[in-house]
């Protein structure tokens, strides 16, 4: 199963991203993107759970929601350089029910098959959103203590950090200490900011491989097992057997570059930090 994927500005509205849509950016699914037609009404399945918090108590009474809003905190935490905790009223996951084969039902529509041509020719990878998570009325509080402003502002002001990264909005009439004119110590102080509503924090994909190859070696009975058509745009290889079908596939893996954090909760899913 592929990993979850944390999105690096922290929080997308759950309008932003829909399950099936095609992607060329594990980091940024509402640009650059492809919705199929045949997405309007994918079959959904559904999970909630209850009371997301990241202050853990007992390591051996962690549950999937601690395990998974400590990672999130964590990886918060560290984009921000700040010490974040997040709590959420409700934590939600929703998976495209029978992927596969709503892949090769998708794939019929000649929109979607000119579209994935034009993005392989541009050289791009491409994937699909087989589910996404999301947290209801998430509370994000930043501890602020230890940090010195001495002789003028800090250099990143609390809110303008969060705010940039999401859809985030202060609660508290606290002080946000990165406003200017503060000077001196802050000695345990928190801050406290909400994203109002439903809003997503990862996402799962799985990744579309593809091949071209000539008609000329592929009988039919192969064909009709498959996701393939005539190309759109012309034969591929001239020089030898020209290549004029293409066949694509989902893949159940997505291999990860470079350095990253991951976290397996109890249920065997995987969530990754890639920022």
């Amino acid at each position: 199963m592929s990993p979850s994927i944390l999105l690096s500005q922290f929080f997308l509205p759950q309008s932003a991203v829909s399950l099936g849509r095609f992607v060329i950016s594990l980091d940024e699914p509402h640009q650059d993107f492809h919705d199929s037609l045949r997405n309007s009404g994918p079959e959904v399945t559904e999970r909630v759970q209850s009371q997301y918090n990241s202050i853990r108590h007992s390591i051996k009474h962690q549950n999937a929601a601690s395990q998974l809003t400590g990672f999130l905190s964590s990886s918060f935490s560290k984009r921000l350089k700040m010490s974040i905790q997040i709590t959420a009223d409700q934590a939600k996951t929703y998976y495209l029910n029978n992927a596969g084969q709503w892949f090769r039902d998708a794939v019929k529509s000649q929109e979607t098959r000119e579209w994935i041509e034009r993005t392989i020719d541009e050289g791009e990878a491409i994937y699909v959103v087989v589910a996404y998570h999301t947290l209801i009325n998430a509370r994000i509080t930043a501890q602020l203590g230890g940090q010195s402003a001495a002789g003028g502002t800090l250099s990143v002001p609390v809110s303008t950090a969060l705010t940039a990264s999401g859809v985030v909005i202060p609660f508290t009439n606290a002080v946000d200490p990165g406003l200017g004119g503060f000077h001196g110590h802050i000695e345990d102080e928190q801050r406290q900011f909400i994203s109002p509503g439903e809003q997503i924090y990862a996402v799962q994909y799985r990744k579309v491989c593809w091949k071209w190859f000539s008609s000329n070696k592929v009988d039919e009975i192969t064909l009709a097992k498959k996701a393939w058509w005539k190309t759109y745009d012309g034969v591929r290889n001239l020089k030898s057997e020209p290549e004029d079908m293409i066949k694509v596939e989902l893949e159940d893996e997505i291999a990860l570059e470079g350095d990253y954090d991951e976290c397996i909760i109890e249920s065997g899913e995987a969530f990754v930090s890639i920022a």
